[in-house]
């Protein structure tokens, strides 16, 4: 069975705050047993480190970009370049859609028939390691999280999407929300991707 890509465990979110806490609980107890130089030493490094932690998390956000969390979570969509691939092949089902039931909810309300959704590759969340191809529904203006590609698709079709993402451009394809109410379900037709690569590929030639 395929399997996405996922993070390095030093990338876990989480990791360097746990780091963070153990090292505070580490100055306390020194504090704690009269080791007064040991604690001054212990406070230093912990300041150095948090401030460390802060760096990273800006520098983080930077590199993602100001439409992105540090976990690749889209937050507004100005700025962002889209290319849209065709009406193709057979419906992929998105996955998660059970967890995120009221933001689909969201999408209909406030969207236009025919559904569109936006593929965003590397798209996490704090407390897992996997990167993710995540599916948002458009609608006029606003963006809904829906899900994820599942494992197969999201390996058949990640590097198509880190290129186009490499060329500040994202894809958007046809969906489809399943069910008149909940629980909903999502199907998005990939296989006009295939154009998008085809087009990239002659724009890399010319």
């Amino acid at each position: 069975m395929p399997r996405p890509r996922r993070k390095p465990f030093w990338r876990w979110a989480p990791l360097p705050w746990v780091a963070l806490l153990l090292l505070m609980l580490v100055t306390g107890s020194l504090q704690d047993l009269g080791y007064a130089a040991v604690y001054v030493v212990g406070i230093v490094v912990t300041v150095l480190f948090a401030a460390g932690l802060v760096v990273g998390l800006i520098a983080a956000a930077r590199r993602r970009g100001a439409n992105f969390t540090a976990e690749g979570r889209l937050l507004r969509l100005e700025g962002l370049e889209f290319t849209t691939a065709p009406r193709a092949g057979h419906p992929i089902t998105v996955q998660d859609t059970r967890r995120h039931q009221f933001s689909i909810e969201l999408a209909l309300a406030r969207g236009a028939a025919p559904v569109s959704a936006l593929l965003v590759p590397d798209c996490g969340n704090w407390w897992s390691l996997r990167a993710d191809v995540g599916v948002y529904l458009l609608t006029d203006g606003g963006f809904h999280f829906a899900g994820r590609l599942g494992d197969q698709a999201q390996v058949s079709w990640q590097g198509l999407l880190d290129g186009l993402r490499a060329a500040g451009r994202y894809a958007v394809v046809p969906a489809e929300v399943v069910n008149a109410s909940r629980p909903y379900a999502i199907d998005v037709r990939l296989e006009g991707l295939k154009g998008l690569e085809e087009l990239r590929d002659l724009e890399v030639t010319a």
